[in-house]
């Protein structure tokens, strides 16, 4: 008896200590997979912990976890590598490819910055030199021989991302050493994977990691918290200038500071930090770094909403639960089966526009923009450019000749615009030399644009921007002129609509995308209703290949229609016309009519169906937009249209 009793006290103990042990697996199995990431082929992972960059301290025994929720999928993310990491524990969230070098582009101006914080004085001023000037890209609005302090060079550096600025402080220092102390204080932050060639990130030997990267905003973070202030400013003013922030990301929910880039080798780049509520305990600061990128705002778009729909921050017991009430309210991580558009008029920030910006706002453009946050709402943002923004080129002496600022790009940017028409009367005001830089200026803030081009094959190739895999086209014509700043072979111009070969163009264009937008400057001023010769050229665009149709000129809003082809017996070729927006910000305060626009909101669905809001956009006495009258939306009905 004693032996079977002894029998069962050893099977017990055995169970107890099966099950204590398959407990103890089941916790450790749980911390696992509390810090997951995934690895470069898109496999879950540990994320380490240990290996904290400088400045950010991992906890040696932490309370608090990031659990995943989301393991068997990652975020729709078009970068080639990109990081998700926590400034103030040091631990990866999420991550792909952290170890591979690429062109970091403008990214590199973090650096530029924290070098020159550390070793420059409150009062160091520099000269600015020709040979600074001379490089690639014209924001900051320098001029040779002009003296700048240190302490406001950092401002045109982070919220214009000046070229100039970044070699105005790297000669102000000694261009070789200053290279050198950037490597240097690469080294010491070990950045193991990252080198500088120059200060701006023009080379495409300034090459990192998101790694690494995490590691310097850890760093600048904790160090040199007012760079990253600095990168949430709209704008600065000095005595002298005002520079605008050209930033995607600012005033996002939570956006604590950053830094972008764009070369054609680099691609999209992008470090932002965000303070994001994940979990019980408060808000989390996060670094989100992307390289080779094809749209950095999406991309960080589509983390951000991962980290709030997958990832909870918190303590052990309750963590199921608590992530499960976190969920609530928030919709399924997909792509929308269309694009938004806003649709805007005429923009000319020259005479009476520039000289109340001067008198209301002391320089700032960006401050006419302050009441436009809904625009970062659209997919694609477009407007037609009413002249140039240059500071170059001679005054044509026409009736009323416009030359903007150059330092209303980085608002305009910063605003959201994403594209606009240069094809109009009066883009040739002040010659070929403004309007070459314009484009220059253009491209250098990442706005696209459309209508012309440095040789008429870049102006008949239409601007391509491809969102949720719906490709757009845009192509724009001048039905205006002026004759003279014709688009030709080996000469910088315009599209005109008295172009020969004007279907063929719209038909070449629409062959190369899904869905092909025609803009046009066209029609008779302060009319309220559109001619024959808009409706021609419209109907024409359409019958060749082009989806919708926007107008611009009059100055005043004009009617909408919807055509189609008479072969035409599917949605998809259907298309939409609207013939003036009117202006978006002009001053022609004489009316009412010419002090407001239409602010159209546009879906284009992939079947090709649309829907349209029209709001009504009105600037106050200083030509400021004010008020938005919103329209509801509605579903064009296509059917009627395609009665056989």
């Amino acid at each position: 008896m004693r032996s079977t009793l002894s029998t069962k006290m050893k099977w017990a103990v055995g169970a107890i200590f099966t099950i204590a042990s398959l407990v103890f697996i089941i916790f450790l199995g749980s911390s696992v997979l509390k810090n997951i990431a995934y690895n470069e082929e898109g496999v879950l992972q540990l994320a380490s912990v240990s290996e904290a960059p400088l400045g950010v301290a991992a906890e040696v025994a932490p309370k608090y976890f990031y659990f995943n929720k989301g393991s068997n999928v990652g975020p729709n993310v078009s970068a080639l590598s990109y990081l998700v990491g926590d400034l103030d524990t040091g631990e990866i969230v999420l991550v792909k490819n952290k170890d591979q070098r690429m062109s970091i582009a403008s990214v590199t101006k973090l650096m530029t910055a924290l070098v020159a914080r550390e070793i420059s004085d409150a009062e160091d001023v520099a000269l600015v030199s020709k040979k600074a000037l001379s490089t690639y890209g014209g924001n900051g609005s320098f001029s040779v021989g002009e003296k700048v302090k240190i302490s406001d060079l950092f401002y045109p550096l982070l919220l214009e991302s000046s070229n100039d600025a970044a070699e105005i402080l790297a000669e102000h220092f000694g261009r070789d050493i200053f290279i050198e102390k950037m490597n240097r204080e690469a080294e010491i932050l070990r950045m193991s994977a990252t080198s500088y060639e120059d200060p701006s990130g023009l080379s495409v030997n300034n090459q990192s990691t998101v790694y690494d990267i995490f590691k310097l905003v850890g760093y600048i973070k904790k160090e040199k918290r007012d760079l990253l202030q600095i990168t949430t400013a709209r704008s600065y003013s000095s005595k002298s200038h005002n520079w605008s922030s050209n930033n995607q990301f600012l005033r996002e929910i939570g956006y604590l500071g950053g830094k972008s880039g764009y070369t054609d080798p680099a691609k999209q780049t992008v470090v932002s930090l965000f303070s994001l509520p994940l979990g019980e305990n408060g808000n989390r600061s996060l670094a989100i770094t992307l390289l080779g990128s094809k749209d950095r705002y999406k991309d960080v778009e589509n983390i951000v909403k991962y980290l709030q729909k997958y990832i909870y921050y918190g303590g052990e017991v309750g963590a199921n639960n608590a992530w499960v009430k976190q969920q609530n309210g928030i919709p399924e991580i997909k792509d929308p089966d269309f694009v938004t558009f806003t649709f805007l008029g005429d923009i000319m920030l020259d005479r009476g526009v520039k000289n109340s910006v001067i008198k209301n706002f002391a320089g700032d453009y960006s401050a006419l923009f302050e009441r436009l946050e809904t625009l970062k709402k659209s997919d694609i943002v477009f407007a037609n450019l009413e002249g140039t923004a240059s500071d170059k080129g001679k005054d044509s002496r026409n009736l009323y000749s416009f030359r903007m600022d150059p330092s209303i790009l980085p608002a305009l940017r910063g605003a959201g615009i994403s594209i606009l028409s240069v094809a109009n009367n009066h883009i040739g005001d002040f010659g070929h030399e403004a309007y070459v830089d314009t484009l220059a200026r253009l491209q250098e803030n990442e706005i696209l644009y459309t209508g012309g081009g440095i040789t008429s094959d870049e102006a008949e190739r239409p601007q391509i921007i491809e969102k949720y895999g719906m490709k757009i086209g845009f192509i724009g014509f001048s039905d205006q002129g002026p004759d003279w700043m014709r688009a030709k072979e080996g000469q910088a111009g315009i599209l005109l609509a008295s172009n020969p070969r004007f279907e063929e163009i719209i038909q070449n264009a629409s062959r190369q995308v899904d869905y092909l937008v025609v803009s046009f400057h066209f029609g008779e001023e302060y009319q309220t209703e559109h001619d024959d010769r808009q409706e021609s050229l419209a109907h024409r665009a359409i019958d060749n290949g082009a989806k919708i149709v926007v107008g611009h000129h009059p100055h005043v809003m004009q009617d909408t229609e919807v055509y189609s082809s008479k072969d035409c017996t599917q949605s998809s070729c259907v298309g939409y016309i609207i013939y003036s927006l009117g202006n978006f910000i002009f001053d022609q305060g004489f009316s009412e009519d010419t002090m407001q626009g239409l602010m159209l909101g546009l879906k284009l669905w992939r079947d090709g169906s649309i829907s349209v809001t029209k709001n009504i956009l009105k600037l106050n006495r200083v030509f400021q937009p004010d008020t938005i009258i919103k329209g509801k939306e509605e579903k064009l009905k296509f059917a009627e249209t395609l009665i056989p």
